[in-house]
């Protein structure tokens, strides 16, 4: 363990000096994406200080508390829904129920796999609760229908394509022991990480927004988005909000996405929420980059939308309000300076600014991604090609979905 952290901590020192190095060069040459460099410089390196500075919760959770897991479903594949139930099933710490609503799916293979397995179980056949709704009513109402009828103390909401590792629930559960705790998420990996390069891409993406972004957040007592494969809430954070979470109005459009940070946000009201990495789970990310951009579009406009919802919150609660900022700041900051860039290169043929705009990106991808060189480091060295996805694609997709806000379509289904 202290190898690879002398490794991570130098690599990420090498390519810290060179960003440094980078931005005093640009200095010279165009100042506003100067100041761009050095607002991104100094974000980094105040993320990566709290990230390297994250600790797990090793003391174990009182097992006596009831835990439910609440499980959506929507024309899953059979495969996928029987190890995300099966998994459930074997986890160390005890399931006291498990509620799986299938939200009227056209293809019923998967829950009728389910349906035949229970009959398998015996007596832990009532821990599992199947309801098959006549109609599509949305990911909410799924849950909503789990909470509505659970004595649980706890609830764990995974979508219907996890693999759970066995621990990850007893993992999820021992930050609960801080009473201030009201939220945990757990560690996503993308299970078809290997299939092409896109989902490398995106699995690499998933390891800096766990172990960089929600290990910092995390530190603060904060973590802004409880992942939605893998995250556990206190009863009372569910329950007292479950009127608000069913009818959530925005723009008066009702919400249909976005549950996750939405659930967050409740959360924060009431206390901590923080980042647990040893519970793991795996799930399979988009294989095409038309479904990825769909998905992002959906994830954008959760972005903008619960941002604008979490800026109320930030007047009790200063980290979430500083999150929110960096978040939002950073995202304005690098289209004014990318579009006045543009202009600045078509007017003066500044070409030295193209240059410098690939250099910044490919530098700050490796110092962002560095946990990645342990698990894949060859692949590590592909870390720049999300940064050139991200400008040429996630950056109009962004756009694009802030003025979308009021569209309630899901887009991936």
């Amino acid at each position: 363990m202290k190898k690879q952290k002398v490794i991570i901590y130098s690599v990420f020192i090498v390519f810290l000096l060179l960003i440094v190095l980078l931005n005093m060069k640009s200095s010279t040459q165009h100042q506003m994406i100067s100041v761009y460099g050095g607002i991104m410089l100094a974000y980094l390196m105040f993320k990566m200080v709290l990230a390297f500075n994250y600790k797990h919760v090793e003391k174990d959770f009182d097992t006596d508390k009831k835990v439910s897991v609440l499980v959506p479903v929507y024309n899953e594949k059979t495969e996928l829904l029987m190890e995300t139930i099966t998994t459930i099933m074997q986890q160390t710490y005890p399931i006291h129920s498990i509620y799986v609503f299938d939200d009227g799916s056209s293809d019923t293979s998967a829950i009728e796999a389910v349906e035949a397995y229970k009959l398998t179980l015996g007596s832990e056949a009532e821990k599992i609760h199947i309801y098959k709704s006549p109609v599509n009513v949305g990911k909410r109402m799924g849950q909503i229908y789990g909470i509505k009828r659970s004595e649980a103390d706890f609830f764990v909401t995974v979508d219907s394509d996890c693999f759970l590792h066995n621990n990850a629930i007893e993992e999820l559960m021992k930050p609960f022991n801080d009473p201030t705790v009201y939220a945990v998420s757990g560690h996503v990996i993308a299970r078809n990480r290997k299939v092409n390069l896109l989902t490398t891409l995106i699995d690499m993406r998933y390891e800096n927004a766990f172990r960089v972004e929600r290990a910092a957040q995390s530190v603060t007592g904060n973590i802004l988005v409880c992942s939605g494969p893998l995250s556990a809430y206190r009863r009372e954070v569910l329950v007292d909000n479950l009127e608000k979470y069913e009818s959530q109005m925005f723009l008066g459009a009702p919400v249909q996405y976005g549950d996750d940070r939405c659930l967050t946000n409740y959360a924060i009201q009431y206390g901590k929420t923080v980042y647990q990495s040893t519970a793991i789970c795996e799930t399979d990310v988009p294989e095409s980059l038309s479904k990825f951009l769909k998905q992002q579009v959906r994830w954008n406009k959760s972005f903008f939308r619960e941002s604008i919802i979490g800026l109320k919150i930030g007047f009790k609660k200063p980290f979430v309000l500083f999150w929110i900022i960096l978040e939002l700041g950073l995202w304005l900051t690098f289209s004014i300076a990318l579009i006045l860039g543009v202009y600045y290169q078509v007017t003066n043929f500044a070409w030295t600014l193209i240059f410098y705009t690939i250099c910044m990106s490919c530098l700050t991808a490796y110092s962002r991604n560095v946990f990645y060189i342990i698990r894949q480091p060859f692949l590590f060295l592909l870390a720049p090609l999300y940064g050139i996805i991200h400008m040429t694609c996630l950056l109009p997709i962004r756009i694009y979905a802030l003025f979308t806000l009021r569209d309630k379509k899901w887009g991936t289904r």
